[in-house]
């Protein structure tokens, strides 16, 4: 009796095997945007990254993924902007900062320091800064914040293009835009 519940769960382990098939990383994908909670999506998405190895065929989408950086970093890299007559063309980085639409931010500074070298408001109400570095930037939101002439503080990256002022001790900050 115990050979053959065995022999049986051995021929049902056998064919069991026969049945599952290597889940590809396209696969997991799909089966993550068809989660409906988004919260579990996240979760789902992270673990698949976290766990890249154990799909099949992973290997050959990470070496084509590289290939593709690789060959095609160099040549996607957008050319310097023509300087347009009466323009100053920046050579440092933090005078350039604001202005990254034109060029690759892979290397770039996520945040500046600068000193307030004058403030202006404009008709909206809205302040119009202009740092030590001649760079003038613009407020974007309602925030108020105190500000003066020789104070320092950071502008800094946010997500999808926005920069934001912030002051040192201060738990607030102001969404503004490089004018120049």
């Amino acid at each position: 009796m115990k050979t053959r519940l065995l022999s049986l769960a051995t021929i049902l382990c056998a064919f069991g095997a026969f049945n599952v098939q290597a889940e590809t990383v396209a696969d997991a994908l799909e089966k993550c945007r068809n989660t409906d909670n988004s919260l579990k999506r996240l979760m789902c998405y992270d673990s698949v990254a976290k766990s890249l190895n154990k799909y099949e065929g992973s290997d050959a989408q990470i070496e084509q993924l590289q290939a593709y950086k690789s060959n095609n970093g160099n040549q996607m890299k957008p050319r310097p902007a023509p300087v347009a007559q009466g323009q100053v063309q920046a050579s440092e980085p933090k005078n350039d900062f604001g202005l990254e639409h034109k060029r690759d931010l892979s290397d770039e500074a996520s945040e500046i320091a600068v000193t307030i070298a004058s403030i202006k408001k404009n008709v909206r109400d809205k302040h119009v800064i202009t740092f030590s570095d001649g760079s003038i930037w613009q407020q974007t939101d309602g925030t108020y914040m105190k500000l003066k002439e020789g104070q320092s503080v950071a502008v800094e990256r946010g997500l999808l293009g926005a920069f934001f002022l912030s002051v040192e001790g201060l738990n607030k900050r102001m969404k503004v835009k490089r004018v120049k």
